[in-house]
């Protein structure tokens, strides 16, 4: 019996996407605050939305690897097509819990 193990990562990968300089160098500590209740009409309208939906596509890929931010993601991701800059806001917050946790590993 061999006691082999696998490392699933995507340091790479999240790296690249952190790399397009979005956010800060800060990071936090969770990718949502709990308190945080969320509607469709919450801030002003985003006048692109196509980065907001390129990012949390790229996001929802990375939850392969960080199954902690899925229920960020699944928060966010309802607000694919008519999202406000709160929601922005919000997927700011969970590129900054990302680069904090590029090296965690499944």
């Amino acid at each position: 019996m061999s006691t082999a193990s696998y490392l699933l990562s995507q340091a790479k990968y999240a790296s690249n996407l952190l790399a397009l300089g979005i956010i800060d160098s800060f990071t936090t500590p969770t990718p949502l605050d709990p308190n945080v209740h969320l509607t469709s009409f919450d801030g002003v309208p985003l006048e692109d939305v196509s980065l907001y939906r390129q990012l949390v596509d790229n996001l929802i890929y990375l939850t392969v690897t960080h199954p902690n931010i899925a229920y960020a993601i699944h928060i966010i991701s309802q607000f694919m097509v008519a999202p406000q800059t709160i929601h922005f806001t919000v997927v700011l917050c969970i590129l900054r819990y990302a680069k904090g946790t590029t090296g965690h590993e499944i």
